[in-house]
């Protein structure tokens, strides 16, 4: 790998979307999900394929150090970058970048969130260092989209347009837009189409790409940030806190790339940069939704996925999952879930699996925050 060349590994989440068995105080990326290891341990193994162990950094939230030390005993210290204050992953991203190219200019840095399952290891590592490689050498930004392989609702899509070029042997598309995740009728047509991808999360990039972005007035909320690439900056001290703390709580594809998207019908010399997406045909798994779990396991003849203490009778379609002693029986059901973990119990329908996040949030005021 280059040797300028980074890893930056998303820690910091709290896993809403796979409430009850992720919690603030034990988030999916530190849970051994479907394995031995924890989620975050398999996707420091997946850095460690392409770079330096020295050149792999993590962020996280100010409480969750100490565990991030304890499962990541090879990451230096100096390397893992504490969030200030909680914010999401746009603020994570931004500062995990500028302070990566202050302790070394010039570099190129590739974000993966801490909540997949990946395989072939190695097709991963290739597209990876390929995708770096055209970041590098061009101004852009680089997604990473995985080819569906049927029709989901449980995931984003990026709408890819003409081939701008190729790096190794991996093309490189243009990105047309950003789509949220869509209702069945859309999902069958996105899949159809064969113009669209998952969005992944994975993203690569120089950092005097980002510095470009902050830099235009489109993004004028994130150029406090610009002071963080000053090295007389105490980035653990109050000034530090005070920029931070003021920063949105976005997302960093609404906040950076759905915006970049939006400039893509200017002309080239008034975008920010260019947006492009590397179409990915490896195994790929967003951990941090039910709805995968559904898809890893294995079914019975009514298409259900069973896991511990449970029984269902005339049912189909159906993800129940019990951990400990607790029994589970179901009985009449399709298409739902029903996840019996410690002293909570969800039951949701599969289609809607996306508002286990609104539930969690309601969980926040009022008598039911030990649940959290």
């Amino acid at each position: 790998m280059k040797s300028n060349f980074h890893a930056l590994i998303l820690a910091g989440g709290i896993g809403a979307r796979l409430w009850p068995k992720s919690r603030i105080n034990r988030p999916k990326q530190f849970l051994k999900l479907g394995g031995r290891r924890s989620l975050l341990s398999k996707t420091m193994e997946r850095a460690k394929a392409i770079f330096h162990r020295d050149h792999i950094w993590v962020v996280c939230k100010p409480y969750q150090f100490e565990e991030v030390k304890r499962q990541l005993p090879q990451v230096k210290e100096s390397n893992i970058i504490i969030e200030p204050v909680p914010k999401g992953t746009a603020a994570a991203v931004l500062l995990g970048s500028i302070l990566i190219e202050g302790r070394n200019p010039g570099a190129v840095v590739s974000v993966f969130p801490s909540d997949h399952s990946i395989s072939p290891v190695e097709r991963f590592a290739d597209i990876i260092r390929a995708g770096m490689e055209w970041a590098r050498a061009n101004n852009s930004v680089v997604i990473y989209g995985i080819r569906p392989d049927r029709p989901e609702t449980a995931y984003g899509y990026i709408e890819a347009g003409s081939t701008v070029g190729q790096c190794s042997r991996w093309h490189c598309m243009e990105v047309t837009s950003f789509h949220e995740k869509p209702d069945p009728a859309t999902a069958v047509a996105y899949f159809r189409s064969n113009r669209f991808l998952w969005n992944s999360g994975i993203l690569s990039f120089s950092v005097a790409v980002i510095g470009q972005i902050i830099s235009d007035e489109s993004f004028e909320v994130w150029q406090p940030l610009i002071e963080v690439s000053d090295p007389a900056m105490d980035t653990g001290g109050e000034k530090m806190r005070r920029i931070y703390e003021a920063l949105p709580d976005d997302a960093f594809d609404t906040a950076v790339l759905e915006k970049l998207a939006r400039c893509l019908g200017k002309p080239k010399a008034e975008r920010p940069v260019s947006l492009v997406v590397f179409p990915c045909d490896f195994e790929w798994y967003d951990l941090g939704v039910w709805e995968s779990y559904y898809r890893m396991l294995p079914k019975d003849e009514a298409g259900n996925a069973l896991s511990g203490m449970v029984k269902v009778v005339d049912s189909r379609g159906c993800l129940v999952l019990s951990e400990g002693n607790t029994f589970v029986g179901v009985i009449g059901l399709e298409d739902m879930v029903v996840v019996c973990v410690d002293d909570a119990v969800l039951v949701c329908p599969r289609k809607e699996l996306a508002r286990v996040r609104e539930l969690v949030e309601s969980l926040e005021n009022g008598d039911y925050e030990a649940y959290l």
